[in-house]
């Protein structure tokens, strides 16, 4: 059994010190207590204000997919019906994600996450290009590195241990996708249609975006077996995207030369329950709602050319809001190691998750339904 009664063990408390916050603020208030996560307690993909004991290390894995067996709630089945650009196996998505939390001290956590997903996007049949060979997917790859500090604790003198907490938490991420290609030896104009000698190809590049993000965090006991968690955060992010080719003639190549830059400031609140159904068995349940309160995305050239392929012509969502349910139910195998399932769920694709999805390719479904399914693995060292 990894914890006869998680959540609830006694907790110890050490007397009163001064510690260094080192990456958050440089500094922690005298007074602080140590707390460490209530046992069965997993923080990978769970906000809270716990931290884990100094020299802790958890390390977890995870498989994520979407494809026509395992379609979570039906997504990828709405994500196809609502769109006539998108046939085959569009909407598939397989991907692995990794995810590391160390306790650097009694009242500080460092975290890493590195997530890589192939989005299939099967484009079918193009009508303004004779098409000899296209990308099927959008590769992204999902980096953040950050820091919690748990600078406020109470209900210390409860007798089973359990206290509500809680933290500031400062991370930095980017994300990155390589660039979709479309190679063709034919393109239709209007009033024109262009031959080439050698194959060309058409790019939506320069896929990448960056920024911060601050979040506080409260977590408290909602009774025997169960933790409930509430939080708030803000983060401002930068994305560009772009579409470009081959072409050496220049007065053709700058039809199809088109450049997107995003500023963005995005808030978000959300709460969430950690409810133990069995000692071995915990259950997590949580809710986001994202909102992109300012926004300023820029297009060059403003207007595209009438001459662009359909596929290059799509703008950013006109959602501004993402609604994000998560939901995972895993199985301690030892005191050390756990397996879960876990479910994810957007009312507007990856909205305000990948900023850089505001792209010609992309943004013409960023304001559909998606979800996935994930099968991860933990340890606790």
């Amino acid at each position: 059994m990894p914890n006869p009664a998680p959540f609830c063990c006694p907790i110890p408390i050490r007397k009163p010190q001064t510690v260094a916050l080192g990456l958050l603020l440089g500094l922690c208030p005298a007074g602080a207590i140590l707390a460490d996560t209530p046992l069965g307690w997993i923080s990978a993909t769970n906000p809270s204000a716990y931290t884990i004991a100094r020299g802790s290390l958890e390390v977890s894995a995870s498989l994520l997919a979407v494809n026509d067996t395992i379609d979570f709630l039906n997504v990828r089945e709405d994500l196809l019906a609502g769109q006539q650009r998108l046939v085959g196996n569009s909407g598939d998505l397989q991907g692995g994600h990794f995810e590391l939390h160390y306790g650097l001290h009694d009242d500080i956590e460092l975290f890493l996450s590195h997530r890589d997903q192939s989005f299939t996007v099967d484009l079918g049949t193009i009508n303004s290009v004779n098409l000899l060979e296209i990308s099927d997917s959008l590769d992204t790859t999902m980096q953040r590195i950050g820091g919690r500090w748990t600078f406020w604790r109470g209900n210390l003198l409860n007798a089973d241990g359990r206290i509500s907490a809680a933290s500031l938490e400062l991370s930095a991420f980017r994300n990155k996708s390589n660039d979709f290609n479309v190679v063709v030896d034919e393109v239709r104009l209007p009033n024109l249609t262009v031959f080439f000698r050698d194959p060309t190809t058409f790019k939506v590049a320069n896929l990448e975006d960056d920024g911060w993000q601050a979040r506080l965090i409260y977590s408290w006991p909602l009774g025997i077996g169960a933790i409930g968690t509430a939080w708030g955060s803000v983060s401002d992010r930068q994305a560009t995207a772009a579409t470009t080719s081959n072409i050496t003639s220049p007065s053709v190549a700058r039809v199809f030369e088109q450049t997107f830059t995003t500023d963005e400031t995005l808030f978000s609140i959300g709460a969430g329950v950690t409810v133990d159904i069995t000692p071995r068995l915990p259950l997590s349940l949580s809710y986001e709602f994202l909102n992109n309160g300012s926004s300023n995305f820029t297009r060059t050239p403003a207007t595209p050319s009438t001459s662009l392929p359909g596929f290059l012509t799509g703008g950013p969502s006109t959602q501004d809001t993402n609604h994000v349910l998560t939901a995972r139910l895993a199985y301690w195998l030892t005191p050390s190691m756990h397996v879960a399932l876990t479910g994810n769920l957007y009312s507007n694709h990856f909205l305000g998750v990948i900023p850089h999805y505001s792209n010609p390719l992309s943004g013409t479904f960023s304001d559909k339904p998606y979800g996935f399914a994930g099968l991860q693995l933990g340890f606790r060292l």
